[in-house]
């Protein structure tokens, strides 16, 4: 893969319009969109993350193989294969053909991390609207690396889901053959099926007469997959093609799970976790909001449906536009960003999300947990590994959760360990940050509600402060209030 692949709000009108989805698209400075500042980052000095280990609940998303893994730095336990160039068609480059020198440098990376594979992006060569067809689609991501039709279905495939989807089943078969059993966890079909340039699949079925055949052919791949690779690897779990982009993901799920019998094909469900396309600082992505969406989700689910493990494979705090059209992070203040991971991971933790897989490790100008200039973590890096700690690896019950009846911008998460220690994370979303500085209001213990005295705050820079006053400031940032 050459340079970092990017995140982008928008896609050539030409390609059918503007997209709000957060998916992986062509990298900065081409025609897609712009370049974006690198967001300021914080100097954690001489504060140690110490975490302790992550459980099943954290994942992430890489980039770069040159940049160390996140395990280096950080415990993380889940890893997603779709940013690390390696995806369907970068492996399987022509028929019969298959390179897997790149995913093996990251297999023996990652360091026993539990694998999830995005099957993900029809080679070209063997796509409907690829380079051999009559009419290649220019408008899918990964366009400049894998060249046309990389989202639309493959050749033998139609509408109606029949087809031999030859292609497909052999690089399954050539993948868990060459991996072996076991060596990959988590399979997950396809990424951000409602957007059109990851997904095409309904633009040659208009006058079928079918209903929902995107979706259907999509169902008939989540067979193939299952089917293919429990030959090989009984142990193997799978989850639903993972929509995006706010109440539309629950929609979207719920159409694709009713509409057709791809719900027998998954032992979980899936989606990514974007819900605010705004920019600070008028309109500053709210990470609470990630919680309606998980309710809005869950709300749609057929009955058949429910009662498995839900996972978040790829979020963050999104990308958006400048008032001149520029591409930029939707925050760039490093403050800002360290608040929302906390915020982020405690919504979705209380919400009973299984696994979250964070979208990015290493790309610089959007949402790194690494900092390539000084290669140290950054200050998202540093609140990740304080929610690892302050949740006891994900071990920890994460609510109730909620904005205080009084004052509705101040929110308190109860964390309670396994062993039945009691913390409370709290924060106001009316404060800010800017350039190094956080406001706070001065909040009193009693006024939190919780009964207990505690006698101590932990920060997102991994430091203690002792209570004084019965009093706490809170700001933007979460603190833990602990017994010390």
């Amino acid at each position: 893969m050459t340079g970092a692949i990017a995140l982008g709000l928008v896609f050539l009108v030409a390609c059918g319009g503007v997209s709000t989805s957060q998916s992986p698209s062509p990298a900065p400075g081409n025609s897609c969109g712009g370049t974006t500042p690198a967001p300021a980052m914080f100097d954690p000095g001489s504060f140690p993350a110490s975490p302790g280990p992550a459980g099943s609940f954290f994942g992430i998303n890489t980039n770069s193989l040159a940049d160390p893994g996140p395990a280096a730095l950080l415990p993380v336990t889940n890893w997603r294969s779709l940013g690390s160039g390696v995806k369907w068609a970068d492996i399987n480059t022509a028929a019969g053909v298959y390179d897997f020198s790149r995913l093996d440098k990251w297999m023996a990376k990652l360091n026993g991390a539990d694998i999830m594979f995005t099957v993900f992006a029809t080679p070209s060569w063997a796509s409907s609207h690829g380079k051999n067809s009559a009419s290649p689609n220019t408008c899918c991501s990964y366009q400049d690396q894998n060249g046309p039709g990389v989202c639309d279905p493959p050749v033998d495939l139609a509408c109606d889901g029949s087809g031999k989807d030859q292609v497909f089943i052999d690089f399954l078969t050539a993948l868990v053959q060459h991996l072996g059993p076991g060596a990959i966890k988590y399979w997950e079909l396809w990424n951000e099926p409602n957007v059109d340039h990851q997904w095409n699949g309904n633009v040659d079925c208009a006058n079928s007469g079918l209903a929902h055949p995107g979706e259907v052919m999509l169902a008939r791949m989540a067979k193939d997959l299952k089917t293919t690779v429990s030959r090989y690897d009984p142990a193997a779990q799978f989850t639903t093609p993972a929509a995006t982009d706010g109440d539309k993901a629950g929609n979207w799920l719920s159409e694709y799970l009713t509409a057709t019998d791809g719900g027998q094909y998954a032992d979980i469900n899936a989606f990514h976790g974007y819900n605010n396309n705004g920019v600070c600082p008028s309109d500053c992505p709210q990470a609470e909001a990630v919680a309606e969406q998980i309710d809005h989700l869950n709300s749609k689910l057929p009955a058949a449906a429910r009662g498995k493990p839900l996972f978040d494979t790829e979020g963050y705090w999104g990308m958006g536009k400048t008032g001149n059209g520029t591409r930029t992070s939707a925050i760039t203040d490093a403050d800002q960003q360290a608040s929302f991971v906390a915020r982020y991971y405690l919504m979705q933790m209380w919400k009973k999300v299984a696994r979250f897989f964070w979208w990015n490790w290493d790309i610089s100008d959007e949402t790194t947990f690494y900092n390539k200039t000084t290669k140290e973590l950054s200050a998202a890096g540093y609140a990740y590994a304080q929610i690892v700690g302050w949740t006891s690896g994900g071990d920890a019950t994460v609510g109730p959760c909620g904005a205080n009846p009084s004052v509705k911008t101040r929110w308190t998460c109860t964390i309670t360990s396994p062993a039945g220690a009691v913390t409370v994370a709290v924060w106001d979303t009316a404060q800010t940050c800017a350039n190094g500085v956080c406001s706070t209001t001065t909040v009193s213990l009693a006024s939190i509600g919780k009964g207990t005295a505690f006698n101590a705050y932990l920060d997102l820079e991994g430091r203690s402060t002792a209570i004084s006053n019965q009093t706490v400031p809170v700001g933007l940032k979460a603190i833990l209030l602990t017994n010390q």
